[in-house]
């Protein structure tokens, strides 16, 4: 990776700087969001095109050169990757579903212990890979900062180019005289710091930098508290090996794989289809790789798929519950005369499922707007005893009219595929 763009040390303002090395991390930041949402993982090189996208922006607005701009680009970048995971992931997980990102939906979500608690892991795992991707760049521009006299420009530049290379020689051209003068080429003969710092101050006022950087790469080397100098690493930076261009070339067909495995991923989620279902009354799109069922009456529909079973080897098994598939079905109707809110709704459900004589284990009841901004109770049922079973149900109100999504399973394993398709059929469904 080469970054062209070049910016002169101690000029230019902090403050425009970090408006723009915001602004360029939120738009490096893209290629993680969508990584997250779309492919369901994270990628550490990610979080260095983060760190990147800050110098970008930092240069382009003239953000002043200095020690601490490397500190500045990494605390910028955990930010920035905190509120790109705990706000705006959890935001565009909601717009998947069909729901509105607002703020409200978001802390509703967050009231979800399984989210929260995966969504915290998750946020652990990017502060990681934010320090190890970010510390590419800022390493780089440390190396940079440490060895610039004043007014002398800096690039950001990851490979051994020809700039690179331009510095090195001149550093060596001043040091390695002095070890060769004293034979510390070797670690029997290494030299004190202050020694080599002496003689070369002679000639150059910043022979702290130029020794640091030496040392950095590898040159320079420390042995017992002395230092000596290496012939044979300054040969592989000077003269490096000719399958570094190779090097590059599987570094670019890499990214090129890397991007390609990114379109996919999110092409995949985009491409599928739904299918449209109504009558005279309503209407709503369900996915296409729900089945229909073939006993379907009037004013009711339903679904299912076998999302982590299979069906049973013959029609004997039952009760062989592990074969079943997951389902989900719509019905509605008019309402009768003692239900005025979605209030009275969730009362009579409630009130249901507490007399009922199968006491369920967990229940959790949500009220909100779909899509279509029709009242909503959302309710979650679930059985943790043989046979464990996990049931939502939707009910949609419209004045006198109510619909009731259902979605059942006995295999737990199925709740985020099957919630999510029930999900968006509930965000979809619309009143004629």
């Amino acid at each position: 990776m080469e970054e062209e763009n070049v910016i002169k040390k101690a000029q230019g303002s902090y403050l425009t700087g970090i408006i723009g090395a915001i602004i360029g991390g939120t738009i490096a930041t893209i290629p993680w969001v969508l990584m997250y949402v779309y492919g369901g993982m994270m990628l550490s090189i990610l979080a260095a095109l983060i760190a990147a996208g800050e110098f970008y922006g930092y240069k382009l607005l003239k953000g002043k050169m200095s020690k601490g701009l490397p500190a500045i680009l990494m605390v910028l970048a955990l930010v920035i990757v905190t509120v790109a995971t705990l706000v705006v992931i959890p935001g565009l997980l909601i717009q998947k579903e069909g729901l509105n990102p607002s703020v409200a939906n978001i802390k509703k979500l967050y009231s979800n212990e399984e989210f929260a608690t995966a969504i915290m892991k998750d946020f652990v795992i990017s502060v990681v890979f934010t320090i190890l991707g970010a510390s590419i760049i800022t390493s780089n521009i440390k190396k940079q900062l440490a060895n610039a006299e004043e007014g002398k420009e800096i690039k950001l530049d990851l490979n051994n180019t020809e700039e690179n290379l331009k510095m090195k020689k001149e550093a060596i051209e001043l040091v390695k005289p002095i070890f060769v003068k004293y034979e510390a080429t070797s670690k029997e003969k290494a030299m004190m710091k202050e020694e080599v710092l002496a003689e070369i101050e002679i000639e150059n006022q910043n022979a702290k930098q130029v020794f640091s950087y030496l040392q950095q790469s590898g040159i320079v080397k420390k042995y017992k508290g002395k230092y000596y100098y290496s012939e044979e690493n300054e040969n592989k930076q000077i003269n490096p090996k000719k399958n570094s261009t190779w090097k590059k070339v599987v570094g670019i067909i890499g990214a090129i794989i890397l991007v390609l495995v990114v379109v996919a991923t999110i092409l995949d989620n985009w491409v599928k289809s739904d299918i449209d279902y109504n009558d005279e009354k309503v209407s709503f799109k369900m996915a296409e790789d729900w089945t229909a069922s073939e006993e379907n009456e009037e004013r009711e529909w339903g679904f299912y798929k076998y999302i982590n079973t299979f069906p049973a080897q013959s029609s004997t098994s039952q009760q062989d519950y592990s074969s079943y598939p997951a389902a989900i079905g719509v019905y509605y109707d008019v309402i009768d005369e003692n239900i005025s809110s979605i209030e009275d709704i969730k009362t009579n459900v409630q009130n249901s499922i507490e007399s009922s004589e199968d006491k369920a284990d967990e229940t959790n009841f949500d009220i909100s707007k779909t899509s279509g901004n029709y009242d909503l109770l959302k309710v979650k049922v679930l059985y943790k005893t043989y046979p464990e079973e996990l049931w939502y149900y939707y009910y949609i109100l419209d004045g006198d009219n109510l619909a009731c999504i259902t979605a059942h399973t006995f295999s737990l394993a199925d709740q985020e595929e099957m919630e999510k398709a029930a999900d968006k059929l509930v965000n979809s469904f619309k009143w004629m």
